[in-house]
């Protein structure tokens, strides 16, 4: 029993990535409560220690929002992740870039960009002209909409002679070429059921209240929206992940201890 008790742990440990998968059900194998305890830790940080490894690659990407993880244990001993993003805009920094604009929207704001089958929305406010003139996200090279659709400039366009009003409406010199389609969406918990894509763009799964007109926004040109990710300067990404790296040791250290009894009621 006893050797049976440790070639299961020892599975455990070695499969605890996809455990993520599984969801981290021991179907009543663990029956010392050491062991058990360890496992749901680990489980636990194991979330946030892949967060802080997302937050890190991820901590220079303007409009990044950063998404959380609740852990909750239920009564039959299980615990719960239950996913959330973290709305709050980041701070803004100046680029000086022409193409670069900032949105302000009380943390309910984005720029509606048009992918394959669908429309996404994200805050990464750096837009340059493709080879038709075309506004398009810098990453992903994705078309900006307007209250027109695409928003095309005029052949030999400098990006240079390009403006735009607090209101979103873009000028090349004089003249006037489009008005950003701004979204601004009106509850952050309807906002909680909108997917993520990869932390800067974002998909409806469902209709989601908007709030209409340029008074509920600005828009300001040579500026970017920095990512939202507070916990990489406080360090409390940085506690869960020494949080898992002391359970992990601990488990080890349960393993050998359970080891060396094996081996001692060995004939």
């Amino acid at each position: 029993m006893i050797k049976h008790s440790i070639n299961i742990f020892i599975v455990i440990i070695v499969f605890c990535v996809q455990m993520i998968t599984w969801g981290y059900d021991m179907h009543g194998e663990i029956q010392d409560k050491a062991v058990q305890t360890n496992l749901h830790a680990l489980a636990a940080f194991q979330v946030h220690y892949t967060n802080f490894m997302f937050y890190t690659i991820n901590v220079g990407t303007p409009g990044f929002i950063e998404e959380g993880v609740y852990n909750t244990r239920r009564k039959n001993g299980n615990i719960e992740y239950v996913p959330f993003i973290r709305w709050r805009a980041g701070p803004p920094v100046e680029t000086g870039r022409p193409l670069d604009f900032y949105l302000d929207a009380a943390s309910r704001g984005f720029y509606v960009i048009k992918m394959p089958g669908t429309l996404a929305f994200t805050r990464d406010g750096r837009f340059q002209l493709d080879s038709r003139g075309r506004l398009v996200t810098m990453s992903g090279q994705y078309p900006v909409l307007g209250q027109e659709g695409e928003i095309f400039f005029p052949e030999g366009a400098s990006v240079n002679d390009i403006s735009i009003s607090r209101a979103g409406l873009l000028y090349l010199g004089n003249q006037e070429i489009d008005r950003l389609r701004i979204a601004v969406f009106k509850s952050f918990k309807e906002m909680q059921t909108m997917d993520t894509l990869n932390g800067s763009f974002f998909v409806l799964t469902r209709p989601i209240q908007t709030i209409e007109g340029p008074e509920h926004y600005k828009i300001k040109q040579g500026w970017l929206e920095e990512n939202n990710i507070l916990k990489a300067i406080t360090g409390d990404i940085l506690m869960a992940k020494n949080a898992y790296d002391a359970n992990a040791k601990t488990a080890h250290l349960i393993n050998r201890v359970l080891g060396s009894a094996a081996s001692l009621a060995s004939p």
